[in-house]
């Protein structure tokens, strides 16, 4: 997690500062040169200490401190394991009382519902969730704020939140791609329909975000419950990710061990694009691109060398899961050399998962794909517009044999894909 600017912002507006004043905040001013009170910065210490476990802030910061100050402050006394240890004790102080039968709401998130939100991601995955924006409700009502998350939540009457659901930036590169997920209802209202009305709402919320290009969800594999919501709403399986979720992580809802997940898509706004694939992939790849309406200048080939002398990449990496995801948008001749590098940070660092995600919009996708296989990456995926200006494909490394009998899936075309990825594995992986 980041504390961002406009995540430092919705903390100072915790402590009482009119939200207009917040608004107009100069960064890099000195917040009493702008009529913020000291007090407010005291406040706002202990808010930071409360939420993301931050010393005790020196009062010189306290009283001359600009925004720019607090947040290289943070910065240097800011880590992961900290983060949550204090994210998830707050929730614990706060967790209320779910009342059960009680009439909701299906609404978008309120400030005020945001430590609800926090405490619900809780109380289904105990700290296992791999993203911890989620357990620091500021963080949340600053990434609504940008548009980078949209909420709904079921609200009771008595003001508990029950149930969630939202569309999310994630690991798109094209932020015009939102993923459609984190359906979770509270135990207590898993006999009602809460889950299909966060979900017929939610489809109604993707078709007014006029700046959105497409949805994707990674249902869960194991069980159909969400595979079957998703295709009643018209999303394309186009990959299977094997592993992807952490061991504990829906130990609750019965699973064992890592699970695997299925990629669909549903485009409502494409483009016209050159596709650029690998021959030896045209079996799984041609079944998948027949379940989309797409406008593309298709290439197949064999082999064929990247155009740009250097790759462009980005790598991040989600520790909790034990997975790392790597964003081609350039294929260079040098990709070799960075397939062994991401193999040895892999081992280093012990991880389950590598994916790496390989933009077709211009030639070297079959180059890439090679280099990948003699590292025992298998096929994973289709992803369209998944760049800005490209489609995607996505191949995955693992460290240990995938569970295949324990994945279940829902359609044929699913299962077409599954299997061509296990007798992919049978060749190529390790």
């Amino acid at each position: 997690m980041e504390c961002d600017l406009d995540t430092l912002k919705v903390f100072l507006a915790t402590t009482g500062c009119p939200i207009e004043a917040v608004a107009a905040i100069s960064r890099d001013v000195p917040l009493a040169v702008q009529d913020i009170p000291a007090e407010m910065g005291v406040a706002l210490a202990k808010r930071l200490t409360e939420a993301l476990g931050t010393p005790d802030a020196p009062a010189s910061l306290c009283q001359e401190g600009s925004l720019d100050d607090w947040l290289d402050f943070v910065a240097r006394h800011f880590d992961d394991e900290t983060l949550k240890g204090a994210a998830i004790a707050r929730i614990v102080k706060n967790k209320a009382e779910i009342p059960q039968g009680k009439p909701y709401v299906i609404d978008r998130m309120r400030p005020q519902d945001a430590l609800g939100v926090a405490g619900l991601f809780y109380a289904i995955y105990d700290a296992n969730y791999p993203v911890l924006d989620y357990y620091v409700p500021e963080k949340l009502v600053a990434l609504n704020q940008q548009k980078a998350v949209l909420t709904l939540v079921a609200r009771a009457e008595t003001g508990e939140i029950v149930g969630h659901g939202a569309y999310y930036r994630s690991s798109p590169p094209n932020p015009a791609v939102y993923e459609q997920g984190q359906l979770l209802v509270d135990p207590a209202y898993r006999q009602t329909s809460m889950a299909f009305k966060l979900l017929r709402e939610l489809d109604a919320v993707s078709h007014a975000m006029t700046w959105a290009e497409a949805f994707f969800g990674e249902a869960v594999c194991n069980h159909v419950v969400t595979q079957k919501s998703g295709d009643r709403q018209g999303y394309v399986p186009c990959g299977i990710e094997l592993s992807l979720m952490p061991d504990g992580a829906y130990a609750k809802e019965g699973a064992a061990g890592r699970v695997t997940c299925m990629m669909a898509f549903r485009v409502h706004r494409d483009a016209p694009l050159p596709l650029y694939l690998p021959e030896d992939c045209r079996p799984v790849l041609e079944p998948i691109l027949s379940g989309f309406s797409l406008n593309r200048d298709m290439h197949f080939a064999a082999s064929d060398v990247p155009q740009a002398p250097e790759t462009v990449l980005d790598a991040r990496i989600f520790d909790l899961a034990q997975v790392e995801r790597i964003q081609v948008a350039v294929i260079g001749r040098d990709f070799p050399g960075h397939v062994a590098a991401i193999e040895e940070r892999a081992v280093r660092l012990g991880l389950a998962v590598v994916q790496v995600f390989c933009n077709t919009a211009s030639p070297g996708v079959a180059f890439a794909v090679e280099a990948l296989r003699e590292r025992g990456y298998v096929f994973g995926a289709f992803l369209p517009l998944w760049f800005p200006g490209g489609d995607a494909v996505m191949f995955q490394r693992l460290a240990a044999e995938p569970d295949f009998e324990a994945v279940q899936l829902l359609t044929d075309r699913a299962k077409a894909i599954l299997a061509h990825i296990r007798e992919e594995w049978r060749r190529h992986g390790r």
